[in-house]
């Protein structure tokens, strides 16, 4: 019983100390690998080193390294050529995700903008009516600078930026966070938006008492202007008919439109001047939007997302009617 228990604890100990070396044993260099990889294709050391711009004996010295670090034999010598092990095809085809990552580093400038996508996201209504057409006309400006580009609820843009997938993200909501800093570029008021036909059309200004019993057509509760909305209605001690909760205000105004009922939304990037089916009328108390900027406040900004910032401040200053807010840059000096 005790020879027993004395082999177990004798077991474990070699197994403890086989861990510690292993854990101690020297790291392969990338060096190393490449000339695994050049041996393996050329066949000679002499061809290796030529194409590795190195010595003969410095090859066979990494080769040996290599052999040393990972525990195995790699080649073996026939005919005059050193024929490659199982062992060192299996770790060749293993190292193609590095040495494409080593070429792509090797092809790319960091002070070149270009070589670098600018990953910019937003929630969809600014995606496909505002950023859209401006990341076209930025890319028409900017040859060869290369856009990635996806919509996601405003909630996703402060993940992006934290996990760093995307540079730049653009929204309406005024969210806070440590990792987040929102610099707003545009502002303007809610409106009420129906039918052109509806009754309350003939007003030229659209308060909460008129929207008491009225149906109405909100944003979903997740969004926080739905909630200052509600408190507007709250302290006005009206209660509008809620008909139709929606995601975005494209179908708030598609069901305004139709007749559904009336909703208060932002106008920006919605609604055009000449709208002939609806009526477009201001909404008091006056009720403010922003548009800004989402950027991270642990990476500092690229040059390119830089540029694409400016390239929106001044599309948003050659909109009639805009009300763009004057904000500076990260070196505190005014962006045009």
């Amino acid at each position: 019983m005790n020879d027993f228990i004395y082999s177990k604890m004798k077991c474990r100990h070699n197994v403890c100390v086989w861990l510690e070396r292993d854990c101690m044993r020297p790291r392969a260099s990338i060096r190393e690998y490449e000339v695994l990889r050049a041996v393996i294709t050329s066949g000679t050391v002499t061809a290796a080193a030529h194409r590795l711009a190195i010595s003969q004996p410095a090859v066979s010295r990494l080769l040996a390294q290599l052999e040393a670090n990972v525990g195995v034999m790699l080649f073996e010598r026939r005919g005059g050529r050193l024929r490659p092990t199982a062992e060192a095809m299996r770790l060749n085809s293993k190292l193609d995700r590095l040495f494409d990552a080593l070429s792509y580093l090797d092809s790319t400038d960091p002070s070149d903008p270009t070589s670098q996508p600018l990953r910019i996201a937003a929630p969809p209504t600014l995606g496909h009516r505002f950023l859209a057409n401006l990341i076209a006309s930025f890319m028409k400006q900017n040859r060869g600078q290369v856009i990635s580009f996806e919509t996601c609820t405003s909630n996703g843009l402060l993940s992006r930026l934290v996990d760093d997938t995307i540079d730049l993200g653009v929204t309406l909501a005024e969210q806070t966070h440590s990792a987040m800093e929102l610099i707003p570029f545009y502002q303007t008021h809610a409106v009420c938006v129906m039918a052109h036909d509806h009754p309350l059309a003939r007003h030229d200004v659209i308060t909460p008492e008129l929207l008491h019993g009225q149906n109405h057509i909100a944003l979903m509760r997740r969004h926080m202007v739905r909630t200052r909305l509600d408190q507007v209605f709250a302290r006005a001690g009206v209660r509008p008919n809620l008909v139709a909760e929606v995601a975005t205000g494209v179908s708030a105004i598609t069901l305004a439109r139709a007749g559904i009922g009336v909703t208060v939304i932002c106008p920006f990037p919605l609604l055009r001047q000449n709208e002939p089916d609806l009526a477009i009328r201001p909404f008091h108390p006056e009720f403010m939007y922003r548009a800004s900027f989402a950027v991270s406040t642990i990476r500092p900004l690229t040059k390119s997302t830089r540029a694409f910032m400016r390239h929106v401040k001044l599309a948003v200053r050659q909109i009639p009617n805009t009300n763009p807010i004057l904000t500076q840059d990260v070196d505190n000096r005014p962006w045009l």
